[in-house]
Protein backbone atom coordinates (compact mmCIF):
# COMPACT_ATOMS: atom_id res chain seq x y z
CA UNK A 1 0.00 0.00 0.00
CA UNK A 2 3.20 2.59 0.85
CA UNK A 3 4.63 1.36 -2.39
CA UNK A 4 1.37 2.25 -4.44
CA UNK A 5 1.03 5.79 -2.82
CA UNK A 6 4.41 6.46 -3.41
CA UNK A 7 4.36 5.94 -6.99
CA UNK A 8 0.44 6.57 -7.88
CA UNK A 9 1.08 9.85 -8.79
CA UNK A 10 3.85 8.62 -11.80
CA UNK A 11 1.51 7.27 -14.61
CA UNK A 12 -0.12 10.99 -14.34
CA UNK A 13 2.61 13.05 -14.70
CA UNK A 14 3.62 11.22 -17.66
CA UNK A 15 -0.06 11.30 -19.07
CA UNK A 16 0.03 14.87 -18.85
CA UNK A 17 3.69 15.39 -20.12
CA UNK A 18 2.48 13.40 -23.48
CA UNK A 19 -0.50 15.18 -23.72
CA UNK A 20 1.82 18.65 -23.16
CA UNK A 21 4.17 17.62 -25.87
CA UNK A 22 1.48 16.99 -28.15
CA UNK A 23 -0.21 20.17 -27.88
CA UNK A 24 3.57 21.36 -28.30
CA UNK A 25 3.76 19.56 -31.65
CA UNK A 26 2.00 22.01 -33.99
CA UNK A 27 3.76 25.36 -32.38
CA UNK A 28 6.85 23.82 -33.46
CA UNK A 29 5.44 23.93 -37.11
CA UNK A 30 4.37 27.57 -37.46
CA UNK A 31 5.60 31.09 -36.19
CA UNK A 32 1.95 32.59 -37.17
CA UNK A 33 0.62 32.41 -33.64
CA UNK A 34 3.54 34.42 -32.47
CA UNK A 35 1.83 37.75 -34.44
CA UNK A 36 -1.33 36.27 -34.06
CA UNK A 37 -3.33 39.03 -31.38
CA UNK A 38 -6.92 36.65 -31.58
CA UNK A 39 -8.37 35.10 -28.56
CA UNK A 40 -8.28 31.79 -29.76
CA UNK A 41 -4.18 32.07 -29.75
CA UNK A 42 -4.26 33.65 -26.22
CA UNK A 43 -6.51 30.84 -25.23
CA UNK A 44 -3.64 28.40 -26.82
CA UNK A 45 -1.05 30.10 -25.24
CA UNK A 46 -2.80 30.03 -21.37
CA UNK A 47 -3.63 26.49 -21.70
CA UNK A 48 -0.05 25.60 -22.57
CA UNK A 49 1.12 27.78 -19.18
CA UNK A 50 -1.01 25.34 -17.21
CA UNK A 51 -0.31 22.35 -18.57
CA UNK A 52 3.45 23.25 -18.18
CA UNK A 53 2.36 24.08 -14.30
CA UNK A 54 0.48 21.04 -13.38
CA UNK A 55 3.22 19.38 -14.50
CA UNK A 56 5.79 21.32 -12.69
CA UNK A 57 3.34 20.29 -9.85
CA UNK A 58 3.10 16.87 -10.52
CA UNK A 59 6.58 16.19 -10.80
CA UNK A 60 7.26 17.62 -7.86
CA UNK A 61 4.24 15.95 -5.51
CA UNK A 62 5.97 12.42 -7.05
CA UNK A 63 9.20 13.33 -5.48
CA UNK A 64 7.79 14.07 -2.22
CA UNK A 65 5.84 11.15 -1.79
CA UNK A 66 9.04 9.02 -3.10
CA UNK A 67 12.44 10.41 -1.49
CA UNK A 68 13.75 6.97 -3.32
CA UNK A 69 15.91 7.88 -6.68
CA UNK A 70 15.17 3.86 -7.35
CA UNK A 71 11.55 5.56 -7.76
CA UNK A 72 12.24 8.83 -9.43
CA UNK A 73 15.12 8.04 -12.06
CA UNK A 74 13.12 5.35 -14.25
CA UNK A 75 10.28 8.27 -14.58
CA UNK A 76 12.88 10.72 -15.72
CA UNK A 77 14.23 8.37 -18.10
CA UNK A 78 10.93 7.72 -19.70
CA UNK A 79 9.55 11.23 -19.43
CA UNK A 80 12.33 12.10 -21.74
CA UNK A 81 11.50 9.66 -24.99
CA UNK A 82 8.37 10.45 -24.51
CA UNK A 83 9.28 13.80 -27.20
CA UNK A 84 10.41 11.17 -29.31
CA UNK A 85 6.60 9.75 -30.10
CA UNK A 86 5.76 13.64 -31.26
CA UNK A 87 8.49 15.26 -32.88
CA UNK A 88 11.01 14.74 -35.23
CA UNK A 89 14.02 12.77 -34.42
CA UNK A 90 16.12 15.89 -34.08
CA UNK A 91 13.49 17.96 -32.16
CA UNK A 92 12.33 15.20 -29.93
CA UNK A 93 16.44 14.39 -29.16
CA UNK A 94 16.94 18.28 -27.76
CA UNK A 95 13.43 18.25 -26.07
CA UNK A 96 14.21 14.95 -24.23
CA UNK A 97 17.40 16.34 -23.39
CA UNK A 98 16.37 18.94 -22.12
CA UNK A 99 13.71 17.33 -20.21
CA UNK A 100 15.72 15.16 -18.58
CA UNK A 101 17.62 17.68 -17.41
CA UNK A 102 15.22 20.11 -15.84
CA UNK A 103 13.81 17.00 -13.81
CA UNK A 104 16.92 16.03 -12.79
CA UNK A 105 18.17 19.57 -11.31
CA UNK A 106 14.69 19.70 -9.98
CA UNK A 107 14.43 16.14 -8.03
CA UNK A 108 18.61 17.29 -6.88
CA UNK A 109 17.05 20.70 -5.33
CA UNK A 110 13.79 19.35 -3.71
CA UNK A 111 15.31 16.19 -2.21
CA UNK A 112 18.27 18.45 -0.55
CA UNK A 113 15.54 20.71 0.81
CA UNK A 114 13.44 17.27 1.85
CA UNK A 115 16.79 16.25 3.64
CA UNK A 116 17.08 19.10 5.64
CA UNK A 117 13.88 20.72 6.34
CA UNK A 118 12.73 21.50 10.21
CA UNK A 119 8.90 21.75 10.10
CA UNK A 120 7.30 20.68 7.20
CA UNK A 121 5.90 23.63 4.79
CA UNK A 122 4.35 23.12 1.18
CA UNK A 123 4.67 26.36 0.43
CA UNK A 124 8.17 26.84 1.22
CA UNK A 125 9.33 23.42 0.31
CA UNK A 126 7.76 22.83 -3.34
CA UNK A 127 6.66 26.33 -4.36
CA UNK A 128 10.26 27.43 -5.63
CA UNK A 129 10.95 23.62 -7.00
CA UNK A 130 7.52 23.82 -8.96
CA UNK A 131 8.55 27.11 -10.40
CA UNK A 132 11.89 26.46 -11.04
CA UNK A 133 10.63 23.18 -12.97
CA UNK A 134 7.91 25.84 -15.14
CA UNK A 135 10.81 27.99 -16.30
CA UNK A 136 13.08 25.47 -17.10
CA UNK A 137 10.68 23.69 -19.13
CA UNK A 138 9.76 27.23 -20.93
CA UNK A 139 13.11 27.34 -21.61
CA UNK A 140 13.76 23.99 -23.39
CA UNK A 141 10.67 24.77 -25.38
CA UNK A 142 11.67 27.76 -26.80
CA UNK A 143 14.99 26.45 -27.36
CA UNK A 144 13.65 23.70 -29.26
CA UNK A 145 11.16 26.24 -30.98
CA UNK A 146 14.13 28.07 -32.20
CA UNK A 147 15.86 25.15 -33.82
CA UNK A 148 12.33 24.35 -35.29
CA UNK A 149 11.29 27.90 -36.97
CA UNK A 150 15.20 28.36 -37.78
CA UNK A 151 15.07 24.98 -40.15
CA UNK A 152 11.73 26.04 -41.84
CA UNK A 153 13.17 29.97 -42.25
CA UNK A 154 16.41 28.25 -44.08
CA UNK A 155 13.90 26.05 -46.41
CA UNK A 156 11.30 28.53 -46.98
CA UNK A 157 12.41 31.88 -45.89
CA UNK A 158 10.25 34.14 -43.66
CA UNK A 159 6.95 35.53 -44.83
CA UNK A 160 5.34 38.14 -42.88
CA UNK A 161 1.64 36.88 -41.90
CA UNK A 162 -1.21 38.38 -43.22
CA UNK A 163 -2.80 38.57 -39.76
CA UNK A 164 -0.31 40.98 -38.48
CA UNK A 165 -0.65 43.19 -41.74
CA UNK A 166 -4.48 43.61 -41.28
CA UNK A 167 -3.74 43.98 -37.11
CA UNK A 168 -1.55 46.90 -37.88
CA UNK A 169 -3.73 48.80 -40.73
CA UNK A 170 -6.47 48.35 -37.76
CA UNK A 171 -4.72 50.77 -35.87
CA UNK A 172 -3.77 53.36 -38.83
CA UNK A 173 -5.70 56.13 -39.90
CA UNK A 174 -5.76 54.85 -43.22
CA UNK A 175 -7.75 51.81 -42.98
CA UNK A 176 -10.19 53.48 -40.51
CA UNK A 177 -10.39 56.33 -43.47
CA UNK A 178 -11.38 53.87 -46.42
CA UNK A 179 -14.92 53.22 -47.90
CA UNK A 180 -15.98 49.83 -46.90
CA UNK A 181 -17.79 49.17 -50.08
CA UNK A 182 -16.49 51.84 -52.17
CA UNK A 183 -13.21 51.18 -52.25
CA UNK A 184 -12.40 49.74 -55.45
CA UNK A 185 -11.01 51.31 -58.49
CA UNK A 186 -10.28 50.54 -61.88
CA UNK A 187 -6.95 51.15 -63.77
CA UNK A 188 -7.22 51.89 -67.30
CA UNK A 189 -6.20 49.14 -69.32
CA UNK A 190 -3.47 51.20 -71.23
CA UNK A 191 -1.65 52.34 -68.39
CA UNK A 192 -2.24 48.43 -67.02
CA UNK A 193 -0.58 47.04 -70.06
CA UNK A 194 2.65 49.44 -69.84
CA UNK A 195 3.00 48.95 -65.69
CA UNK A 196 3.52 45.44 -66.90
CA UNK A 197 5.77 45.91 -69.47
CA UNK A 198 7.88 47.78 -66.87
CA UNK A 199 7.57 46.45 -64.03
CA UNK A 200 10.77 48.64 -62.31
CA UNK A 201 8.04 51.70 -62.11
CA UNK A 202 5.98 49.48 -59.18
CA UNK A 203 9.30 48.74 -57.85
CA UNK A 204 10.70 52.03 -56.93
CA UNK A 205 7.39 52.47 -54.91
CA UNK A 206 8.29 49.14 -52.78
CA UNK A 207 5.01 47.43 -55.06
CA UNK A 208 5.56 43.60 -55.83
CA UNK A 209 4.22 43.50 -59.45
CA UNK A 210 2.54 40.66 -59.20
CA UNK A 211 -0.41 42.69 -58.03
CA UNK A 212 -1.10 43.61 -61.07
CA UNK A 213 -2.30 40.45 -62.26
CA UNK A 214 -4.74 40.33 -59.18
CA UNK A 215 -8.60 41.40 -60.86
CA UNK A 216 -10.11 44.18 -59.23
CA UNK A 217 -7.90 45.13 -57.16
CA UNK A 218 -8.77 47.23 -53.78
CA UNK A 219 -7.12 50.32 -52.73
CA UNK A 220 -7.39 48.11 -49.25
CA UNK A 221 -5.41 45.72 -50.40
CA UNK A 222 -2.93 47.91 -52.48
CA UNK A 223 -1.86 49.17 -49.08
CA UNK A 224 -1.85 45.35 -47.27
CA UNK A 225 0.91 44.35 -50.21
CA UNK A 226 2.66 47.76 -50.37
CA UNK A 227 3.03 47.43 -46.26
CA UNK A 228 3.69 43.55 -46.38
CA UNK A 229 6.65 44.36 -49.26
CA UNK A 230 8.31 47.26 -47.48
CA UNK A 231 8.02 45.17 -44.02
CA UNK A 232 9.88 42.29 -45.56
CA UNK A 233 12.29 44.57 -47.50
CA UNK A 234 12.98 46.13 -43.97
CA UNK A 235 13.55 43.09 -41.96
CA UNK A 236 15.67 41.22 -45.21
CA UNK A 237 18.98 42.00 -43.80
CA UNK A 238 18.21 40.64 -39.94
CA UNK A 239 16.66 37.60 -40.95
CA UNK A 240 19.44 35.32 -39.51
CA UNK A 241 18.28 37.53 -36.33
CA UNK A 242 14.38 36.46 -36.42
CA UNK A 243 14.20 32.94 -34.64
CA UNK A 244 15.81 33.90 -32.30
CA UNK A 245 13.68 36.96 -31.51
CA UNK A 246 10.19 34.49 -32.27
CA UNK A 247 11.88 32.34 -29.68
CA UNK A 248 12.70 35.27 -27.09
CA UNK A 249 8.97 36.18 -27.64
CA UNK A 250 7.60 33.06 -27.01
CA UNK A 251 9.94 32.83 -23.78
CA UNK A 252 8.55 35.95 -22.43
CA UNK A 253 5.06 35.53 -23.46
CA UNK A 254 4.66 31.98 -21.54
CA UNK A 255 7.14 32.82 -18.83
CA UNK A 256 4.78 36.21 -18.13
CA UNK A 257 1.24 33.33 -18.35
CA UNK A 258 3.08 31.42 -15.75
CA UNK A 259 4.01 34.57 -13.33
CA UNK A 260 0.64 35.21 -12.92
CA UNK A 261 -0.74 31.27 -12.51
CA UNK A 262 1.77 31.13 -9.91
CA UNK A 263 -0.05 32.62 -7.80
CA UNK A 264 -2.36 29.77 -7.91
CA UNK A 265 0.42 27.36 -6.21
CA UNK A 266 0.28 28.52 -2.64
CA UNK A 267 -3.16 27.68 -2.42
CA UNK A 268 -3.25 24.69 -4.67
CA UNK A 269 -0.86 22.89 -2.46
CA UNK A 270 -2.67 23.81 0.73
CA UNK A 271 -5.86 22.33 -0.54
CA UNK A 272 -4.02 19.15 -1.37
CA UNK A 273 -2.08 18.40 1.88
CA UNK A 274 -5.21 19.65 3.60
CA UNK A 275 -7.13 16.98 1.90
CA UNK A 276 -4.56 14.34 1.96
CA UNK A 277 -4.08 14.67 5.39
CA UNK A 278 -7.65 14.69 5.83
CA UNK A 279 -8.37 11.48 3.78
CA UNK A 280 -5.19 9.58 5.51
CA UNK A 281 -3.28 9.63 2.58
CA UNK A 282 -0.59 11.09 4.73
CA UNK A 283 0.12 12.42 8.27
CA UNK A 284 2.09 13.96 10.09
CA UNK A 285 4.46 13.55 13.55
CA UNK A 286 6.22 15.89 16.05
CA UNK A 287 9.48 15.08 16.79
CA UNK A 288 11.75 16.33 19.50
CA UNK A 289 15.94 16.78 18.29
CA UNK A 290 19.17 17.42 20.57
CA UNK A 291 20.40 20.79 19.56
CA UNK A 292 24.62 21.13 20.46
CA UNK A 293 25.54 24.60 21.35
CA UNK A 294 28.41 26.23 22.03
CA UNK A 295 28.74 27.74 25.58
CA UNK A 296 31.93 29.90 27.24
CA UNK A 297 32.06 29.55 30.52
Amino acid sequence: MIMLKKLILAPVFLIVLAFLIYQLAPFLKSYDIIFSLSSSSLVQLITLAFLILINGLIFNLFITFAQNWKMVLPLVLVASFLPMLFLTPFLGLVFGLGVLISLFLTYLALTNKLKTYLTFNPNSLISPSVKQLTSLFILVFSLTYFLSINQIIQKTGFQIPDSLIDTALKFTPIESSLPQETSQFSIPPEQLELLKQNPDLLKQYGLDPKILDTPQNTTTNLIKQTLKDQMQNLIKPYLNFIPAILALLLFISLQSIISVMNLLIHPLLWIIFYILEKTGFIKFTAETRLVKKMVVD
